[in-house]
């Protein structure tokens, strides 16, 4: 049985069952260049080719995620979004939620102390969080408070998206002015000129499509088949490359949370005009970055394999009327 793309929580919608079905059946998720990055031994030049572009696609991740946020006019769509930036480039400020089990990690009190003050809390009705109440017990000390926050907030930075990315391009030598000078591809000007304007000029909705079915939602599929070849190169350690591993597993939920945002929007024809565009015009520069990168990693200067939405448009099923349209 086919594997769904991500588990859409309206997928009676006609629309987006056809929206599924397109973005499954596009050539980038069997693109050359991920088979060949699947089956075949990377040297540490061919890793660091490919690093190299990737990274001036990933850098730029973030902000067009925002300028999405910035664009879009609904505020649960804006809240489940946020929900997906915290996921990229981490909130350090969350690690209050649990520092008084950083502080019983660390050793600082015991399981009974923070036992007594938790069980203080509900049956006294005390103010303020925990923390505090061991502060004002003379169990722990401001100081030891700040050592704890400080320690554990650099953690929680040095788990981030980027800093995980980071780790890698730092495994491949690439780091400090040598990355100020890598030169983008052709294709990767195209992709990221692409998203640039996907997020930031074009209707929200296209923004959302094309961050959601577009990208978070193939991420795990195309990732499965790099981190493939990086594990099989054994060039760099499964520590240095865990960005990888990780976005094979997270992003499913991220692109549920934008379906999620753009669900209410989608009953309309025009709406889903917008939604279908955005998600192919990302899936159609995606191909063709891959289509550079092939030759950039493989020095193989094939002719372009994909064709672009308008061209594959003719070939879609043509709704009927009250079906969903796609473009």
């Amino acid at each position: 049985m086919r594997k769904s793309l991500v588990p859409l929580p309206h997928a009676t919608s006609s629309f987006f069952e056809q929206l599924e079905t397109a973005v499954l059946a596009h050539p980038v998720l069997q693109h050359p260049f991920l088979q060949r990055m699947a089956s075949e031994r990377l040297d540490r030049t061919q890793l660091r080719a490919f690093a190299a572009q990737h990274y001036l696609y990933s850098r730029r991740f973030a902000r067009n995620l925002a300028a999405v946020i910035s664009n879009s006019p609904d505020e649960h769509a804006r809240t489940l979004l946020v929900l997906n930036m915290y996921e990229e480039i981490g909130e350090p400020s969350r690690l209050r939620d649990r520092v008084h089990l950083m502080l019983l990690e660390e050793g600082l009190v015991t399981g009974a102390q923070l036992g007594e003050a938790l069980e203080e809390q509900v049956v006294e009705g005390t103010h303020g969080d925990v923390v505090s109440l061991l502060i004002d017990k003379g169990i722990i000390s401001r100081t030891q408070l700040s050592a704890v926050m400080e320690h554990n907030t650099h953690k929680a930075r040095d788990l981030t998206h980027p800093a995980l990315f980071r780790r890698f391009l730092t495994a491949l030598g690439l780091e400090g002015q040598e990355l100020e000078r890598i030169e983008p591809l052709p294709s990767t000007d195209d992709f990221n000129e692409t998203y640039r304007g996907l997020c930031r000029d074009a209707h929200w909705l296209e923004g959302l499509a094309a961050m959601g079915p577009g990208t978070e939602g193939i991420v795990p599929n195309l990732y499965a088949k790099i981190l493939e070849g990086i594990r099989g190169s054994d060039v760099v350690s499964a520590a240095d490359y865990v960005f990888w591993t990780i976005h094979v597993h997270c992003d499913e939920g991220h692109a549920r949370n934008i379906i999620d945002a753009m669900a209410p929007y989608a009953s309309d024809p025009g709406s889903q005009q917008l939604i279908w565009r955005g998600t192919m015009r990302a899936l159609d520069a995606r191909a063709r970055w891959f289509d550079g990168l092939l030759g950039h990693v493989f020095a193989d200067w094939a002719r372009p394999r994909t064709s672009t939405v308008h061209e594959r448009a003719t070939t879609l099923h043509t709704p009927a009327s009250g079906e969903a349209v796609g473009s």
